[in-house]
């Protein structure tokens, strides 16, 4: 699983430039379990309104499973360790793969296919919707 630092370092340029005028709306905030793990979800639907994005709305799921050092503080830090899904398109086609690889994700909307023409590399990072989200929250909990 990889951390949120890694995650926001890996993220292209391209990407985060991408990230203006975010508007997060956060839907649930709260501890979950899941095979006997407990972890903070956080479950947002995010819209962007600037020149290079169309103003759909798309629902994100942010697992925080802690750190490797302390797994039960669930605060947004680097090191937490973090499970993401988007419903974006752009997710779906070109990362969903890659971060379940990586054990950050999990195939919900896509074949499995792997992607051949945007990250034939496999490279894991985040979509723009994820990226401004993760990042917000880092800033919110006070470790950004």
């Amino acid at each position: 699983m990889l951390t949120l630092q890694q995650l926001l370092d890996l993220t292209p340029t391209a990407v985060r430039r991408r990230t203006a005028n975010p508007r997060i709306r956060r839907i649930k905030d709260k501890e979950e379990n899941k095979s006997g793990k407990k972890y903070r979800a956080v479950y947002t639907r995010t819209a962007f309104y600037n020149a290079v994005s169309t103003g759909n709305s798309y629902t994100l799921i942010i697992r925080n499973f802690g750190t490797k050092r302390f797994p039960n503080d669930y605060k947004f830090r680097p090191s937490s360790l973090l499970w993401v899904h988007c419903s974006c398109p752009y997710f779906l086609y070109n990362v969903e793969v890659a971060l379940t690889l990586k054990s950050s994700s999990s195939i919900y909307d896509s074949n499995g296919a792997l992607p051949r023409i945007k990250n034939p590399t496999l490279r894991p990072y985040l979509c723009k919707h994820l990226f401004a989200t993760v990042a917000n929250q880092l800033k919110a909990d006070g470790a950004g």
